[in-house]
């Protein structure tokens, strides 16, 4: 039997996935679009890094 959270899971589309990436010290961010089947990637500063929890609960006041 499917729990509900499992069932609620099953109609969620996702249609970004981001990984930041430390290769040796520097930082890549990489988007995935998986609707338009793009990619992005930038280099991050360490000091953006750092702020990043800060970002995001930015966007979850807004």
């Amino acid at each position: 039997m499917m729990s509900a959270t499992a069932a609620d899971d099953a109609s969620k589309d996702v249609l970004y996935t981001a990984e930041l990436v430390n290769d040796r010290g520097t930082y890549t961010l990489i988007v995935r679009d998986l609707v338009n089947g793009t990619l992005q990637s930038v280099t991050v500063p360490g000091k953006t890094v750092g702020k990043i929890p800060t970002y995001l609960s930015m966007i979850g006041l807004r």
